[in-house]
C-alpha cells in the first residue's frame, strides 16, 4: 500500500470537487457524505472508552455543541483522590462547544470531524471526534490521575492522559438471543495502581443467550483456560448494555481480598447490518479502611485494571472484504486513518499525512487458523517471521491487537470511512 498515493488521490479530489462549472465543463459529480447532514441532542451515541468509561455522546451541529454523560467510569473527579469518579452526580455530564475540523485531507472528511473545546489537558493535542453512519470515535476528556496509597497500597503516580478514545454507537441490539455466539476479543488495558502497566486482552468469548458466557484467555494469569469470568451479563437500567459484576481481569488485582471486584460493561453496536459488540472493563478502587462496629475488619481495595475490548465473530473473513479506509485513535494516544487494500494495511496520522516517521505499514494474513482472526506482522519484517499481531472485523470496524514489544502493547478500534 503507497500512503503517498492515497494522499494524493485525497488532494485531487478536493481540488477536482471544487472546479467551476463554467467553460461548457460538466458539473461536478455531487458526494456522498460520509455522515449525517446534521444532529442534534435526541440522536444519543452510547458506547464505551479506553479508560473503561461507559459513555453517552451527543453533538448538535447546528449549535455546534456536545454533551458527554459517564455512566460509569473508574476516573476520580479530582487528582489525589480515588472517589468519587466521574459517573457520580453531577459530575457525570460535561458540555462544551466544538469547531469544524479543517485539517483533513478533503472538505468531505473535514465535515464530518471536529473538535471539542475544553476536552483536552494538552492544548498541543485537542480532543476531536469522527461521525460516521450510526457512529462517533474519536477522543473524550482526559484527566490528571494520581493518588498516595494507603499504607503504601495502591500508589498512583501522577500521569496525565489529554484525552481518552472512544468508540459509541447510536443503534444497540439489546437482544441476548441475537447477541449469541461465538466472538475473538482483542483489547488493551491499563493498571493504574501497577505503576499504569499496560495490558493487553485476546481471548475467545463466547455469549450464551441466557447471559452466561465462556472466556478463554490467550494470555494473562488466565491464559489456557475457559471460565465464566464473572456474573451472568444483566440489562443495565440506564443504557441498552449489559453488565456483569466481579469481572476477572488480565493480572493479578494490587488487593482484593475477596476476588475482583470490578464491571464488565458490553455495548453492542448496529452497525453496516452487522453487530459490534465492545466491552470495557471498569475498574474498582475504594480506599476506606471504616468498617461499621460489629463488622468484619476492612481492607482497601485496588482493581483498577480498567480498558477496552472488540469482540468479532468467529466467522472467516475473506481478503479484500474489509478493503477502505477507516478512523481512529490508538493506546498511543494518536489520531490514526488505516487504509486497508488485500494483503496490505498502511497506519498514517491523518493531520500529517506526509510524514513518513508517523506512518506504519502492515502485512495481513488471511490463512486464519481461527476464523475471522487475520494475523498481522510489520511490512518491514523479514521473510518468514513470525506474526506479532492480530486484526478482527466486524460492521465496518476493526480492531488490531500488536505485541511485537509484549511489555508496551499497541491497540486500535478504527471504523470504516470509506
Amino acid at each position: 500500500m503507497n500512503w503517498r498515493c492515497l494522499l494524493s488521490m485525497a488532494l485531487a479530489t478536493l481540488l477536482f470537487s471544487a472546479c467551476g462549472t463554467g467553460g461548457g465543463d460538466p458539473p461536478a459529480p455531487v458526494e456522498t457524505r460520509l455522515c449525517p447532514q446534521t444532529l442534534d441532542y435526541n440522536t444519543v451515541y452510547t458506547g464505551g472508552s479506553g479508560s473503561g468509561e461507559l459513555v453517552q455522546v451527543q453533538i448538535d451541529t447546528n449549535a455546534l455543541t456536545y454533551k458527554i454523560t459517564y455512566l460509569a467510569s473508574p476516573v476520580p473527579v479530582t487528582t489525589g483522590t480515588v472517589q468519587p469518579t466521574r459517573a457520580t452526580p453531577p459530575n457525570n455530564t460535561v458540555s462544551g462547544t466544538m469547531t469544524p475540523e479543517t485539517l483533513l485531507p478533503t472538505q468531505k472528511l473535514n465535515e464530518c470531524a471536529f473538535r471539542l473545546s475544553n476536552a483536552s489537558l494538552d492544548p498541543n493535542h485537542p480532543a476531536r471526534i469522527f461521525v460516521g453512519e450510526g457512529v462517533v470515535g474519536g477522543a473524550i476528556p482526559g484527566a490528571e490521575i494520581q493518588f498516595a496509597g494507603v499504607a503504601g497500597v495502591g500508589v498512583v503516580p501522577d500521569t496525565t492522559f489529554p484525552y481518552y478514545p472512544f468508540i459509541a454507537f447510536s443503534q444497540q441490539s439489546t437482544n441476548l438471543a441475537e447477541i449469541a455466539g461465538k466472538y475473538s476479543m482483542l483489547g488493551y488495558h491499563k493498571v493504574p495502581s501497577q505503576n499504569f502497566l499496560p495490558v493487553a486482552v485476546d481471548a475467545s468469548f463466547t455469549i450464551n443467550a441466557d447471559g452466561t458466557f465462556t472466556e478463554c484467555d490467550n494470555g494473562g494469569i488466565y491464559a489456557g483456560q475457559c471460565r465464566q469470568s464473572g456474573t451472568t451479563f444483566k440489562a443495565r437500567s440506564d443504557s441498552p448494555t449489559f453488565e456483569t459484576d466481579q469481572f476477572s481481569g488480565q493480572v493479578t488485582p494490587t488487593q482484593a481480598v475477596s476476588g475482583p471486584q470490578a464491571q464488565g460493561i458490553l455495548i453492542v453496536g448496529r452497525l453496516r447490518g452487522q453487530l459490534v459488540p465492545v466491552l470495557i472493563r471498569v475498574g474498582a478502587a475504594d480506599p476506606s479502611i471504616y468498617s461499621p462496629p460489629g463488622s468484619p475488619p476492612k481492607t482497601p481495595l485496588a482493581d483498577d485494571e480498567s480498558g477496552i475490548a472488540l469482540l468479532a465473530p468467529q466467522t472467516a473473513v475473506a481478503s479484500g472484504s474489509q478493503n477502505g479506509e477507516y478512523v481512529g485513535v490508538d493506546s498511543s494516544f494518536g489520531y490514526r486513518t488505516t487504509a486497508l487494500e488485500g494483503t496490505q494495511a498502511t497506519l498514517l496520522d491523518p493531520f500529517n499525512a506526509s510524514q513518513t516517521s508517523l506512518a506504519s505499514a502492515i502485512n495481513l494474513d488471511f490463512t486464519q487458523a481461527l476464523p475471522g482472526t487475520v494475523t498481522t506482522r510489520s511490512a518491514n519484517a523479514s521473510a518468514g517471521s513470525a506474526a506479532t499481531g492480530k486484526m478482527i472485523f466486524t460492521g465496518g470496524t476493526f480492531g488490531y491487537l500488536d505485541v511485537s514489544d509484549p511489555s508496551a502493547p499497541y491497540f486500535t478500534i478504527s471504523a470504516f470511512v470509506q
